[in-house]
């Protein structure tokens, strides 16, 4: 039976992945990005609404579920893949990159959570992306730890909230995995490479795909007994 998707961050990386891979079962999919529109790639599927949306700006979020759930419908899960990442060094970190990190990754997810836990049916999903980080955090990740960090606490609150309807919440705690905003580093190619393979050397499996997360999303989502949890898959990074 074909369900309803809402993903967040689907222009790229995991989130498109996810689009993807969900279009392909035959599932809507409702894609959210600051900069998704008619000629994405992924309008090529009949069952895809491309829905734009600055996730920095919280004034958007607000009644961003309600607004689609008015429009297109019953939400049957929702996958909270958007994020933003910037490493600044201890002590001179800018206000501008606090406010971005802290609106995309905690307080946008927050506000859709508690739209979701309105609107959405019986048994439906939610599904947050965190971050290793989030309790490993390193010197120049402060801001993104403790956004991270927070996320998982608003999913534990959300499944709280949601359990009287059934609706399972979970975060997925990820390694570095394999996407644009890994390349996002102003280095020239080899000073890039170089610290790409640094990071694969830490997960003794490598760094993961896009794909890998996909799977594991996919088969999380049709998992209706776990709720509340936070779910490592990291290559192996935390082991070392």
């Amino acid at each position: 039976m074909s369900k309803t998707v809402l993903v967040t961050g689907a222009s790229s990386g995991i989130g498109y992945q996810v689009c993807k891979k969900r279009l392909k079962q035959g599932d809507r999919v409702i894609g959210v990005s600051r900069t998704i529109d008619k000629r994405h790639p992924l309008n090529a599927f009949e069952r895809f609404i491309p829905w734009r949306c600055d996730l920095a700006d919280i004034t958007n979020t607000h009644t961003l579920f309600q607004s689609i759930h008015e429009s297109a419908g019953p939400i049957d899960a929702l996958i909270y893949a958007a994020g933003v990442c910037y490493h600044e060094q201890f002590g001179q970190t800018q206000l501008n990159s606090i406010t971005e990190q802290l609106n995309v990754n905690l307080v946008s997810a927050l506000l859709l959570c508690e739209q979701a836990i309105q609107y959405m049916p019986q048994n439906s999903a939610i599904l947050l992306l965190s971050s290793t980080l989030a309790e490993k955090p390193i010197a120049t990740s402060a801001v993104y730890s403790a956004s991270k960090a927070g996320l998982e606490q608003i999913m534990k609150a959300s499944a709280i909230a949601g359990a009287a309807k059934k609706i399972s919440v979970n975060a997925l705690a990820l390694g570095c995995v394999d996407t644009p905003m890994l390349h996002l580093h102003r280095d020239d190619d080899l000073q890039q490479q170089t610290r790409l393979d640094a990071l694969a050397d830490l997960h003794p499996f490598g760094l993961g795909t896009v794909n890998d997360i996909a799977f594991i999303i996919n088969n999380l989502l049709s998992q209706p007994w776990t709720t509340g949890s936070v779910i490592k898959v990291d290559g192996g990074l935390t082991l070392t």
